[in-house]
C-alpha cells in the first residue's frame, strides 16, 4: 500500500520547507522544546531582531505565520515522521545522545564543512544514521543547485547520482528501517504505527521519482530541454525498470495530454469547411508547447506521445480537407501539412497525410489556383517543374516557418523538413537537368533557413559534392567525329551515329588492341553490346585509326564509358551471377558459388568444384586477364580483353561478389 503522505510531501520544496530545517531542531525535538522554539522565532520576528545563521537556515527572520505554519506540521505524526525522514538524524537515532550530537552541534552553530566530514566518516564506516544523511545532504543540495538559472551541468549531475546511490544504498539497509519502527513507537501515538513504516519504505522509490517528474516538467516548461531529460532519466533509474518509469511520467503528462484532447474535441466539434485551414493552424499552434512537454518527458517515440500526437493530427488532417475541398485553395494548405509530417503518428495516418501533401504539392505545382508567378521575367507555363517547385517553396512552404506560430523545436523541424526539399530539387535539378544554377539557388534557399549546426554541415557538404559531380560530369562526357563516325557518351548512354544505347542497356563490353587478318600492325578496338544481342565497336575503321594521337583518343574514350558506363554493368553482372542467371566470362558460366577453373582435375575423373569469388585472383597483363585460384596457381585461365566480353571488368565484378 503506498504511503500517502510521503508522496504528498514529495515535491522539489521537500527541504526547503522542512518544519526542522526552517526552525532549527533536532528530529527528536519534543513539544516543550517545539513550543519555546516557536515562541523564540515569534519574538524575533515581531522584533525583527535576527539570530545567529544555522547551516541550510532561512537567509531572513522567518515572518511569524510561517513560523505558526512550520509548527503546526510537527504535530500531526505521520507528517512529522516524513519530516523527520528527510532531515538529519542524530548517530543513535531514535535514542537521545546525552550531551547531544557532534554533527547535529556543528549544524546549530552553522558549521556546515564540519558536520559533513563527519557524515562523510561515519559512512565509510557503515554507520546508518551517517549513511541516511549523507543522502539528505547531497538531496538537498542537489535541489537547492536546481534552484539556480544555469547550473555547472556535470557537477548538478553528480550530485544527483550521489543522492540516489545513498537512498538505494539505505533502502536495502534493514536495520535503519528497524530504527524507525523504533522511533514508531517510542511516539506512541495510535495515529501512526509500525505499518506505516512498511508503506514508507515500499513508497520510497516513488517518491524520489515524483520529485524527478516533478523537475522534469518544470523544466519542459521552462524551455530546458537538457535539464528535462536529465530528470526523465533519473527518474527511470530510480525506478530499475522502464515500465515503472513509463507509467510515472505518463502521469505527470496525463493532464497535458487531457488539454490537447480537449482542445481537438473543441475544434471537431466547430469545424466549418471554410474555416477549417484557420481552425487547424490555430489547434497546432495551441498544442504544439504542450506537445513539446510530453516529447519531453515520456519521449516523442513513446506509444502515449504518439496516441496524443496522432489525436491531435487526426483533427487537423480532417480540417485541412475539409477546407481544400471546400475552397479548393492547395496553397494555404501546404505549411500545415508539412507540419504534420513531423508528427508521431500511426503508419496508416501517416500515409494519408503523406498521400494529402503530395496530392496538394503536385495540384500546386500544375497551377490550380496559384496565381501567375514570375521567376527572373519568365511566366508560370515556361518554367522547368524545378523552377516552378523552387518558387513554390520559398513563396509558400518557406513563409509558413513564421505563419504557423510554432515553438522553437518546431519550428527546427519545420525548417529541416523545407530544406530536406529544397535540397531534393537541388539535386533534381543539378543531376537530372544539369542545371546547376538552380541547383545552387535551391541550396542557397535551404541554408538561409533556422538549421542546426550538424544539418547546415551536412547541406553544404552535399552542395559541394554535387559541384564537384558535375564538374566531373561535364569534363567525363564525351563527343567525337570522324571517318564518317559521330560518338556521344554522357549520363543518357552512348550514342554511335545516331544509335543510342542507354547505360541500362548495355550487357556486355570489350576492348584492347588486336591485329587483323594480313595486317602487321595492332590497331585498337572498343565494343559494346546492347540487351537485344546488337553490337556496336569503335576500330581503325571510324573512329581509331592509326595517327599518333590514337591511344590518347582511345584513353578518352574509355575514361568516358568507366566514368559513365560500366558501374552500372559491373552491379547488374554481379546480381544476374547472384541470382543464378546465365552470365558467361568466354564459355565459362560464372556460377554463384563460385568459377570453374581448368586444372583441376584428379587421375580418375575431373573435378568440376568452383572456385569461391573469395579465393579468385585476377589479373591483366598484356591484354589479357588472367583468372586463378589464390590456393592453386595452376588452377587459371587467361582471356583476350580485346574479343571476350565483360573480360575487362570481371576484376570489379568479383571484387563485388566477394564482399558477400
Amino acid at each position: 500500500m503506498a504511503c500517502a503522505v510521503l508522496l504528498e510531501l514529495a515535491e522539489p520544496e521537500v527541504y526547503r520547507d522542512n518544519p526542522f530545517r526552517l526552525l532549527n531542531l533536532t528530529v527528536l525535538a519534543g513539544a516543550r522544546e517545539v513550543a519555546r522554539r516557536v515562541d523564540e522565532l515569534k519574538l524575533a520576528a515581531e522584533f525583527g531582531v535576527g539570530e545567529p545563521q544555522w547551516s541550510f537556515g532561512p537567509v531572513e527572520v522567518l515572518p511569524v505565520e510561517r513560523v505558526r505554519v512550520a509548527a503546526q506540521a510537527l504535530k500531526e505524526p505521520c507528517e512529522r515522521l516524513v519530516r523527520e525522514f528527510f532531515w538529519f538524524w542524530p548517530e543513535n537515532y531514535p535514542e537521545e545522545i546525552a550531551g547531544g550530537d557532534e554533527a547535529l552541534a556543528h549544524v546549530a552553530r552553522g558549521e556546515t564543512a564540519q558536520a559533513v566530514e563527519f557524515w562523510q566518516g561515519a559512512a565509510m564506516q557503515g554507520r546508518l544514521a551517517s549513511l541516511h544523511n549523507m543522502a539528505v545532504y547531497y538531496h538537498m543540495q542537489a535541489l537547492e543547485m536546481e534552484q539556480t538559472e544555469s547550473p555547472p551541468e556535470q557537477e548538478l549531475i553528480q550530485l544527483w547520482f550521489k543522492a540516489l546511490r545513498f537512498w538505494e544504498k539505505i533502502a536495502g539497509e534493514e536495520a535503519l528501517w528497524s530504527r524507525l519502527r523504533d522511533r514508531v513507537k517510542r511516539m506512541a501515538d495510535a495515529r501512526v504505527t509500525g505499518d506505516f513504516v512498511a508503506q514508507l519504505r515500499a513508497s520510497l522509490p516513488e517518491a524520489l521519482a515524483k520529485i524527478c517528474a516533478v523537475l522534469a516538467l518544470t523544466h519542459a516548461r521552462q524551455g530546458q530541454g537538457e535539464r528535462a531529460a536529465l530528470h526523465a532519466a533519473l527518474v527511470t533509474h530510480v525506478h530499475g525498470d522502464t515500465a515503472g518509469a513509463r507509467r510515472a511520467l505518463e502521469e505527470y503528462s496525463a493532464p497535458i495530454a487531457r488539454r490537447i484532447d480537449a482542445r481537438a474535441v473543441e475544434t471537431e466539434n466547430r469545424l466549418v469547411p471554410a474555416t477549417g485551414l484557420e481552425e487547424a493552424a490555430a489547434l497546432l499552434r495551441a498544442c504544439d508547447e504542450d506537445l513539446r512537454l510530453i516529447g519531453l518527458l515520456c519521449g516523442r517515440t513513446s506509444d502515449y506521445f504518439g496516441e496524443v500526437s496522432h489525436g491531435l493530427a487526426d483533427t487537423a488532417l480532417a480540417c485541412v480537407v475539409a477546407y481544400q475541398r471546400e475552397t479548393q485553395d492547395d496553397f494555404g494548405c501546404l505549411p500545415v501539412l508539412l507540419h504534420l509530417l513531423d508528427m508521431e503518428m500511426p503508419p496508416e495516418l501517416r500515409g494519408r497525410v503523406q498521400e494529402t501533401f503530395d496530392a496538394i504539392y503536385a495540384n500546386a505545382l500544375v497551377g490550380g489556383s496559384r496565381p501567375s508567378i514570375l521567376l527572373d521575367g519568365v511566366e508560370a507555363c515556361e518554367e522547368t517543374n524545378e523552377a516552378r517547385a523552387f518558387q513554390l517553396i520559398v513563396d509558400q512552404i518557406v513563409p509558413g516557418l513564421d505563419r504557423l506560430g510554432l515553438g522553437e523545436a518546431s519550428r527546427s523541424l519545420y525548417a529541416s523538413r523545407a530544406a530536406g526539399l529544397l535540397k531534393d530539387l537541388a539535386v533534381a535539378a543539378g543531376v537530372e537537368r544539369d542545371d546547376m544554377d538552380m541547383a545552387l539557388r535551391a541550396f542557397e534557399a535551404a541554408l538561409s533557413l533556422p538549421l542546426g549546426d550538424e544539418l547546415r554541415a551536412s547541406l553544404e557538404s552535399d552542395r559541394a559534392h554535387l559541384q564537384r559531380d558535375f564538374e566531373t560530369r561535364q569534363a567525363m562526357e564525351l563527343q567525337v567525329e570522324g571517318e564518317g563516325a559521330r560518338l556521344i557518351i554522357n549520363r543518357y548512354g552512348i550514342c554511335l551515329n545516331e544509335v543510342w544505347v542507354t547505360p541500362a542497356e548495355v550487357t556486355a563490353l570489350r576492348h584492347g588492341l588486336v591485329r587483323a587478318e594480313g595486317e602487321s600492325d595492332d590497331s585498337y578496338v572498343i565494343a559494346w553490346r546492347s540487351e537485344g544481342g546488337d553490337e556496336h565497336e569503335l576500330n581503325a575503321s571510324n573512329l581509331l585509326p592509326p595517327s599518333p594521337y590514337v591511344e590518347e583518343h582511345f584513353a578518352r574514350i574509355l575514361a568516358s564509358l568507366y566514368h559513365f558506363i560500366v558501374p552500372g554493368l559491373i552491379d547488374r553482372l554481379a546480381a544476374g551471377i547472384r541470382e543464378g542467371n546465365e552470365v558467361f566470362l568466354g564459355t565459362t558460366l560464372l556460377r554463384p558459388n563460385g568459377v570453374v577453373l581448368p586444372g583441376a582435375a584428379t587421375h580418375f575423373w575431373k573435378k568440376d568444384e568452383p572456385v569461391s569469388y573469395a579465393r579468385i585472383e585476377t589479373v591483366i597483363e598484356d591484354g589479357h586477364l588472367i583468372v586463378s585460384s589464390k590456393g592453386n596457381p595452376r588452377q587459371a585461365e587467361a582471356h583476350d580483353t580485346a574479343l571476350v566480353w565483360n573480360a575487362v571488368v570481371f576484376g570489379y565484378v568479383v571484387e563485388v561478389l566477394s564482399r558477400e
